[in-house]
């Protein structure tokens, strides 16, 4: 008992999320998202790092939330105090609330004083996509800057950017017109890592032609610079999208130079995943089944591609419709047929 109550009056910022950090995130998470959990911690332990996990009120959290929502950001130029965006605070409180429901589960506490009622409900924002216009335009600027091939793929297969980066010539099979997705590419502070892919499940996917003639150019190409370089050059990794000298390339490197042609381009709201997020919605509006779309995607399940896209759906909810209404006139018709008993 008195070792338990050592832990509970402990400060938070000791106890918990210490705690939490390297005997639960650490163990579940991938390094990336445990330095984005331990930025997003960052902006409560000034507030609450000192305060006793048993007098850890959900009046205080509320009160910290307003405050962090506030004034919790730094303009980077001139380091004053700015307002956080709901977005961040959301997945400020998401953090606290998990550690927080984990001393629950390790008995420090009964209750979580993190509800999530804490954080007003985000309003979902449509993600903003392209048309097949806007994808060429978008595509062909990318030759100057040496990311056709790069931008053309991922706009042509919907994959993420790290399982595009982590690509290596033996995940594509040129007779049988598809790729093999079963890695992914992270960047964190210590350098980059391949993991499993978000699902932890391979994934196929077929090319279309214009894909394959961009990988089957694309590897020609390659073969002639790594000629040039010799001994010097990765033949190792086997990469399909790399540097000159057949290395990694950085995530947030092709993320940054991609924003930029969009930017010059004036193709407002758009980024690298833009194109990924274009892919699924030309599909889906063209009448691809949700299903094979989802498993295009590499999402966990059609609830999440259909939340995501129900917007490039315009053609199912018409036909839901006039469905419905050609049920209820066939109804009415056999109805007036019908004679009274």
């Amino acid at each position: 008992q008195m070792a338990i109550l050592e832990r509970l009056w402990r400060p938070i910022s000791d106890r918990l999320l210490g705690e939490w950090f390297t005997s639960h995130a650490e163990r579940h998470c991938s390094p990336k998202t445990v330095e984005r959990y331990r930025e997003l911690a960052a902006y409560v332990l000034p507030h609450i790092g000192t305060v006793k996990l048993n007098e850890l009120t959900t009046l205080m959290l509320q009160r910290v939330f307003n405050e962090v929502k506030d004034s919790g950001g730094r303009n980077r130029k001139t380091k004053e105090a700015r307002p956080l965006s709901p977005k961040t605070v959301k997945n400020i409180s998401s953090v606290i609330h998990s550690a927080l429901e984990t001393a629950v589960e390790w008995s420090l506490i009964r209750t979580n004083p993190c509800t999530r009622k804490i954080v007003p409900k985000l309003k979902r924002k449509e993600a903003n996509a392209l048309d097949a216009e806007q994808i060429s335009w978008y595509v062909n600027a990318a030759r100057a800057h040496g990311l056709y091939e790069f931008l053309m793929v991922n706009a042509g297969t919907g994959c993420r950017r790290g399982e595009l980066l982590a690509l290596t010539w033996g995940d594509v099979d040129f007779e049988g017109k598809t790729l093999r997705i079963s890695k992914s590419l992270e960047q964190t502070k210590a350098g980059l890592r391949v993991k499993s892919t978000k699902t932890d499940k391979p994934r196929p996917i077929s090319l279309s032609l214009s894909t394959l003639e961009v990988l089957t150019s694309l590897q020609s190409d390659q073969a002639r610079i790594r000629d040039h370089v010799g001994a010097a050059y990765r033949r190792d990794l086997d990469l399909v999208f790399c540097n000159p000298l057949g290395e990694y390339l950085k995530p947030d490197s092709v993320s940054a130079k991609a924003g930029l042609i969009a930017k010059k381009l004036g193709l407002k709201n758009s980024s690298l995943h833009t194109l990924r997020h274009s892919h699924g919605s030309l599909l889906l509006a063209k009448g691809v089944p949700l299903t094979v779309v989802s498993k295009r995607l590499g999402h966990s399940s059609t609830f999440v591609t259909a939340t995501v896209y129900s917007h490039a759906m315009p053609k199912d909810e018409i036909a839901a419709a006039d469905t419905w209404d050609s049920v209820v006139r066939t109804q009415t018709e056999t109805d007036s047929t019908r004679q009274p008993s």
